[in-house]
């Protein structure tokens, strides 16, 4: 079986820290932020943030990082490995029984990139590191929450399953047909507009990721939901899964492709 992918953090990250755009950036960094100066290298910085010490310290740490995460994902992916042990047990926590385990931490992660990319600096200076993953569990227990809520709603409902004809090929009948299940509340008025470009305008989704600011694997994940809810709407049951045998990588799920520390 193929690795997930946050069993793959720690390899990606010996890469990582080792390349010559990543060391470059880092240092060009560095320069400009006070609290990395007695930094050598991005090891060096992970390990202070990982070892017992002074929380003011680390926040100021972080929020250096933080600052460089909202402008380069290359400083997002060193605050991810910083917090990879404590992003584990949460994992550990919230995927305990789940039949979808790897989904569960791939949606899991993308909150987390998510978090570290637009984190309020502003205002949350403080106990960064815990705000962090404090963030992760929530944003992901509300999306599970909605999403049980609204298949409990349909589950002994008897939604007929809508017969194709010539003219549902049309895309204005596409148009139709998903802002019915918008009017139903089956998906989002966003949802729709998604599954409209990816799958109808060929539209990619690392494309629209990109242009929306957020990661290939969060946009790619909200899009399997939706449609899944979609597929409910119009009358088909969801199967059940067993355990999935593609590869994965960091450089989809934290959305660090081409744009990317490892592109």
């Amino acid at each position: 079986m193929a690795r997930v992918p946050v069993d793959m953090l720690a390899s990606e990250w010996k890469l990582l820290a080792h390349s010559p755009r990543f060391l470059a950036r880092f240092h060009v960094w560095r320069a400009r932020h006070s609290a990395l100066a007695r930094f050598a290298s991005p090891d060096a910085v992970v390990g202070f943030l990982r070892r017992p010490g002074s929380t003011s310290q680390k926040d100021a740490v972080l929020c250096a990082l933080l600052a460089w995460a909202q402008r380069e994902p290359l400083g997002a992916r060193m605050v991810l490995e910083a917090l990879r042990p404590g992003f584990m047990t949460l994992v550990a926590r919230l995927a305990r029984g789940s039949r979808e385990r790897e989904e569960l931490m791939a949606m899991m992660l993308a909150a987390l990139w998510e978090g570290i990319r637009t984190y309020p600096l502003s205002r949350r200076r403080r106990r960064v590191a815990a705000n962090l993953l404090l963030d992760t569990m929530h944003r992901t227990l509300v999306e599970l929450r909605a999403e049980s809520a609204w298949r409990a709603s349909w589950a002994f409902q008897d939604t007929p399953v809508r017969e194709r004809s010539g003219a549902d090929e049309g895309k204005g009948d596409v148009e139709a047909l998903l802002g019915e299940a918008v009017d139903a509340q089956a998906i989002t008025a966003q949802e729709a507009e998604l599954i409209l470009a990816t799958r109808i305008d060929g539209s990619e989704l690392s494309a629209l990721a990109h242009a929306a600011g957020v990661s290939y694997d969060a946009i790619r994940v909200r899009r399997q939901r939706a449609e899944r809810r979609l597929l409910l709407y119009l009358g088909f049951r969801p199967v059940l899964r067993g355990p999935q045998k593609r590869p994965s990588s960091l450089a989809r799920v934290a959305g660090v492709g081409s744009e990317g520390p490892l592109g």
